[in-house]
């Protein structure tokens, strides 16, 4: 008898057989026939036990044969018929010692199962059939396994193997992946970060078409086509050559780049080159929406409030427009909304989000100033915080220490700051707070086209004002705040502000309101520096001397002689001005439906 192994005899016995069983290891189906036999099996591949019964003299153990596809025995002789195997399934060869591996496709995860054969006297056939010589049991295997999410598989590709040559061939199973670390880290520790990993296997002919198969499924589970997640994203990346000290090139290049270039992405790289270059490019490119499925900005937070702010003015209609998705790659100072989005400043973590990210709509603030109207992503800051931000833009040397040192010298100097505030309050206890944080966070965190929390067909419209330009008479309903001695008065549409300041615990994507922090600047300068250090992890939400609001609008004007107004980090008049959101508005490249923020 022969086994007809991909090419390769091997003699395992000459006398003549009249009786053959036949067992799979994995399902135990069973046959046994004389003479004739075609084997079906659901698995690929079939791992058979063949033993030898009937009128045979010969005492050795069965030979036992590891096949890659159904058998037809015909006259003594072992041929290999060919078989497509399940997608979920598949065996391949590892290329270094070409051991057999499992590839299964569960439910969240790509399982790797590598099968070892602890026989010191395997019969080397170098392919997916595995032939042990005589002597071993049918289950003398061990098993190491191992998986990868599929959040984290980038592509699957197939390299078929070269048929026109006699010589045995294989072609090649390369799955491109990352490996992330710190995923269950608390997301206040900043500690989620990706690298680039290459798995290979080898398949031989006949395998090829079933592997193509499997790795057609494996991205259709990577990228989930059904939640807006598709794969070789079409992405209009800026880079801005000044952001984070002048790092921001080499960041991006050193980080995400990789990531996004074997993920396959198209990427059409832009440098800003002046201030509202973005703004300016995104505004005037004809056809953008058709041409890209997503903006990323490799930047600190400026060039994210260019992009919406062009996108606001695109010719082809705004409510168009504001259906492009918006992302981050952190190489600038602030980062706040890769922290957000990604939870992390790791830029190779925040490329492998915006890979596997779906378009999802969130809230947008509408700041109207002197009769013009922009759009506020971010958050809005009179007093000391936009003090901090704007008013120490000489220092921008010291990097990040540069906020902590402006503000060490103003809580100092004792800094206050005086304005007239109107606000249209929708909570403003604490309990009610939480109640409603934690029923929009409740709801499932799978993004789903239909769901009414994600349909972006209720959106808002631009420029229509609900509550006015700010020269209307202030509406009944909303309430005059005492800020005639402030430190404080802090808006926000997002929780972290940056990768170390959170801000707005409280603040949701698509809940329709604000959130507002004011702080009385006549409590003692410690309570001010413990509500600062607490901010890091949202413990000042918890302070007597915090005042926290829910608010859709409101309206300041400034009663000092001097001072900073910051929209997004960016610098506006020091005059009145009037805010209002615009629920589901905009629209950003997020792999979850809610930001990456601790519990309140």
């Amino acid at each position: 008898m022969r086994l007809h192994c991909h090419g390769l005899f091997l003699p395992l016995y000459s006398s003549p057989v009249k009786h053959i069983h036949f067992q799979c290891r994995h399902c135990s189906t069973q046959w046994s026939r004389e003479h004739s036999l075609t084997l079906d099996c659901t698995l690929n591949p079939c791992v058979i036990s063949a033993s030898w019964l009937g009128s045979i003299s010969d005492s050795r153990a069965p030979p036992i044969a590891c096949l890659s596809t159904p058998l037809l025995i015909h006259n003594s002789t072992v041929h290999m018929t060919t078989a497509s195997a399940p997608p979920e399934t598949l065996f391949a060869l590892t290329i270094s010692d070409h051991s057999r591996v499992k590839l299964v496709l569960d439910t969240k995860f790509l399982f790797l199962d590598y099968l070892q054969p602890r026989t010191s006297s395997n019969i080397a056939c170098f392919s997916p059939v595995a032939c042990l010589s005589p002597g071993s049991a049918v289950d003398d295997e061990s098993s190491q396994q191992c998986s990868i999410p599929y959040f984290n598989i980038l592509y699957a590709d197939v390299t078929p193997p070269n048929t026109t040559t006699s010589l045995i061939n294989y072609g090649t199973l390369s799955l491109d992946y990352c490996i992330v670390t710190g995923a269950d880290a608390p997301i206040t520790a900043n500690e989620r970060k990706a690298k680039l990993a290459r798995l290979a296997f080898h398949i031989d002919a006949q395998s090829a078409p079933a592997a193509a198969a499997f790795a057609a499924a494996l991205m259709a589970r990577a990228y989930n086509a059904a939640v807006g997640c598709i794969a070789q994203k079409r992405l209009l990346v800026f880079v801005n050559p000044f952001g984070g000290k002048g790092k921001a090139i080499r960041r991006f290049r050193a980080g995400a780049l990789p990531v996004l270039e074997v993920a396959r992405c198209k990427l059409n790289i832009v440098e800003t080159k002046y201030r509202n270059y973005a703004l300016e490019y995104v505004e005037n490119t004809q056809g953008l929406e058709e041409l890209y499925d997503g903006i990323v900005c490799c930047s600190g937070d400026g060039i994210p409030h260019e992009v919406f702010n062009g996108l606001a003015h695109r010719s082809t209609g705004p409510d168009r427009a504001f259906k492009i998705p918006v992302c981050q790659i952190p190489c600038g100072t602030g980062n706040a909304l890769a922290k957000n989005l990604c939870g992390t400043m790791d830029p190779a973590y925040a490329a492998l989000c915006t890979v596997k990210g779906a378009p999802t709509p969130i809230d947008l603030c509408i700041f109207t100033q002197n009769g013009k109207s922009s759009v506020s992503f971010l958050s809005q800051a009179i007093g000391l915080i936009a003090d901090v931000d704007l008013g120490t833009e000489h220092m921008r040397w010291m990097g990040n220490a540069r906020v902590t040192v402006g503000l060490l010298q103003r809580v100092f100097a004792h800094k206050s700051y005086a304005l007239d505030a109107q606000v249209r309050i929708v909570h403003d206890s604490r309990d009610q707070i939480r109640r409603a944080h934690k029923k929009h966070t409740a709801r499932p965190v799978t993004i789903t086209p239909d769901s009414p929390d994600l349909d972006s067909s209720s959106a808002e419209a631009w420029p229509d004002l609900k509550y006015g330009d700010g020269t209307d008479d202030i509406p009944e309903d909303w309430v005059t705040l005492d800020t005639s001695n402030i430190s404080l008065f802090y808006v926000g549409k997002m929780p972290w502000m940056a990768f170390d300041a959170l801000f707005f615990p409280a603040a949701l994507p698509r809940d329709g309101y604000m959130d507002l922090v004011t702080v009385d600047a006549t409590i003692p300068t410690f309570e001010i520096l413990s509500i600062m250090s607490g901010v890091a992890e949202g413990k000042h939400f918890e302070s007597d001397h915090v005042k926290y609001y829910k608010c859709d609008a409101y309206r300041v004007t400034p009663t000092g002689q001097e001072g900073y107004v910051s929209i997004d980090g960016e610098k506006f008049d020091y005059a009145p001005f009037q805010v209002e959101v615009k629920k589901r508005l905009g629209t950003v490249l997020s792999y979850q439906p809610i930001y990456q923020a601790p519990a309140i």
